[in-house]
């Protein structure tokens, strides 16, 4: 009887260890630290809690794998020279990735971890002076330029064998390119000349969404995979970044009035949940 309960003890402290990431969440950044929370917008935790004396951190750029490890960027000793940290979805077990740039330009900007949690990529101005996009693996060696004169905010397709970006063209616009891991295999899916940022796939990959900036507002699009299909869902903040929900049928970003909010992408059930920035949904 005694090892029946032992057995039982032993299995359930297994199951809930196993399915401690079972819940998704949305992460996001408010007061200068990264927060998590339901996507009702309850149950609101801090993630992060950098103070230094003297000095004004920023933690930011939040990005989640499958497995629930957040990627993010932060500036230890002086703003703007950041720097890639990963820690688990509740906060725990921090750790730094890349070492302490030379200076701002060496940085790493716009960090993003792959969905299956073996490479991150992020964007720095480290080679002379020109904007690339690199990838490392998730323990910070082999590092790699994937692109050449681009504005970079990469993200992955859901199955982690592509990567995403924006990058300036000819006709003082802006493309959307899909590349290989190795940076090989560069297709535009998207030429324009308007200035659009910030593209990202849904957890499905069926499909992209991006913002195209205005003067003073951005227009939320959507559009399938390949590019094709774009349907403007609304107005929203002309800095949001974008992510879609686990189920791929909805999109979290940051509205006008500087809330973190949701929309189907049928354009029902829009929700201001809290105030903050760089949105993104967990798998």
């Amino acid at each position: 009887m005694k090892k029946s309960i032992l057995f039982c003890v032993l299995f359930t402290n297994l199951f809930l260890a196993s399915c401690s990431y079972a819940q998704e969440k949305i992460v996001f950044v408010k007061n200068r630290e990264i927060h998590s929370m339901d996507p009702d917008g309850g149950n609101i935790k801090q993630l992060t809690n950098y103070k230094v004396p003297g000095h004004t951190p920023i933690s930011c750029r939040p990005s989640i794998s499958k497995s629930g490890k957040i990627c993010y960027i932060y500036d230890p000793l002086k703003h703007g020279w950041m720097s890639t940290y990963i820690m688990n979805i509740d906060g725990s077990n921090k750790r730094r990735l890349t070492n302490e740039p030379k200076s701002k330009d060496s940085g790493t900007w716009n960090s993003t971890i792959s969905p299956n949690g073996h490479y991150v990529v992020f964007s720095s101005l480290r080679t002379n002076n020109h904007e690339k996009i690199y990838r490392m693996n998730i323990d910070g060696s082999e590092l790699i330029s994937i692109s050449n004169n681009t504005k970079g905010y990469p993200k992955w397709s859901p199955d982690s064998k592509y990567i995403i970006y924006e990058t300036s063209n000819s006709i003082k616009g802006n493309d959307i390119v899909i590349t290989d891991i190795n940076g090989n295999n560069k297709k535009t899916l998207i030429k324009s000349k308007d200035n659009l940022r910030y593209p990202t796939f849904s957890k499905d990959g069926k499909m992209i969404a991006f913002i195209k900036q205005k003067s003073n507002y951005a227009e939320l699009i959507v559009a399938n995979s390949n590019g094709k299909n774009q349907k403007k869902l609304l107005d929203i903040d002309k800095w949001s970044r974008i992510s879609f929900s686990s189920d791929s049928k909805s999109i979290v970003f940051v509205s006008k009035n500087e809330r973190i909010s949701t929309i189907n992408l049928d354009g029902t059930d829009y929700k201001e949940l809290t105030k903050g920035r760089d949105p993104v949904w967990s798998f």
